[in-house]
């Protein structure tokens, strides 16, 4: 077991910066629009990753010019995860511009990509460093700025899922129940459903608590060796759903969040207001979708062995109730 650092975290307008290692840049043709009048970096070589294929990742670490000295990622969470995994790859440090916080990938010393059998979360390690410019967050798109505060209140659905690993004798020694690490990802998730609003309307204040939550998240899972106090059933959801191409992560996240909380006889209400007051758009899956994904999930834990959840005892009425209190199935 390791306890992985976070990345360093600068805050700074980016024209005062100065990059002098010949860099790869990853990015999107629209963010770099914007951007590159702002930063000056000695790109070598440019590429604009629209999917996060663990072998198409992999082929560009493995072609990366030995010139190059950093592997620069401006963007969303597509971008920010491509860059990680091609710098784990190419043996390259990564620095990240992050133009939303629309996850918490940016911070994570894991990275997911999609593998041949689904999703894959890889120990990669941090980013050397994640520069944080306000006045670009600020003024990006309301529905993408603060969405990825879905993985601080995950913890919410989480914890419960741990917590009924512990009583069902199903976690690991390495994963057993600890009782400081669960209380303390609570307080994390009940402080994000607080400045939810605030994330919303995109206040800096607010958007500085959201990034201490993500470290704080992060640091929590790093000492644990594993993520069961900030990830369960709602990822395993989020994973699992089929949606189009303009569906973010976090958007299936929250979904999942409210099935899951379901499942668990939690509040949804308090879930659903505080997912939306944040501006998560909460009715971006469609009705079959949603109920093709939560039929799979009992089957699909089981085939992939994951950690036990309230998914391996979910009988199909349990669902069907579930689908019907989520509140899901009333905005796809």
């Amino acid at each position: 077991m390791s306890i992985w650092p976070l990345p360093r975290v600068t805050f700074r307008q980016l024209s005062t910066f100065r990059e002098t290692r010949p860099t790869a840049l990853l990015t999107q043709p629209a963010t770099w629009a914007n951007i590159r009048s702002q930063i000056e970096l000695p790109i070598e070589i440019q590429a604009e990753p629209a999917r996060l294929d663990r072998a198409y990742l992999e082929g560009l670490g493995n072609a990366l010019p030995t010139q190059i000295g950093v592997i620069y990622g401006i963007g969303n969470d597509t971008v920010i995860e491509a860059a990680k995994m091609i710098g784990y790859v190419a043996k390259r440090p990564v620095v990240i511009v992050p133009t939303t916080f629309c996850s918490d990938a940016a911070f994570s010393w894991t990275t997911s990509i999609k593998g041949a059998d689904g999703m894959e979360t890889l120990t990669t390690g941090a980013a050397e460093e994640v520069i944080v410019n306000w006045s670009i967050l600020a003024d990006a798109n309301p529905y993408e700025r603060g969405v990825g505060i879905t993985e601080i209140i995950s913890s919410v659905t989480a914890i419960a899922d741990w917590r009924l690993a512990q009583n069902k004798n199903a976690t690991t020694p390495e994963t057993r129940l600890v009782t400081w690490a669960m209380q303390t990802a609570a307080v994390l998730s009940m402080q994000a459903m607080t400045i939810a609003p605030q994330v919303g309307q995109g206040t800096a204040e607010a958007l500085r608590s959201l990034l201490d939550l993500f470290c704080l998240s992060e640091q929590l899972d790093s000492v644990l060796g594993h993520r069961r106090a900030s990830r369960g059933a709602e990822h395993i959801f989020a994973d699992v759903v089929n949606a189009d191409e303009h569906v973010m992560y976090a958007e299936k996240v929250a979904a999942g969040i409210l099935f899951a909380a379901a499942l668990h006889d939690q509040d949804v209400g308090k879930l659903r207001d505080a997912l939306s007051k944040a501006g998560v758009r909460l009715n971006q899956l469609s009705h079959s979708a949603i109920r093709t994904a939560a039929n799979k999930l009992p089957d699909y834990v089981q085939q992939h062995k994951l950690p036990y959840t309230i998914l391996n005892e979910a009988e199909p009425d349990a669902i069907r109730k579930a689908l019907d209190t989520s509140t899901l199935l009333q905005d796809a």
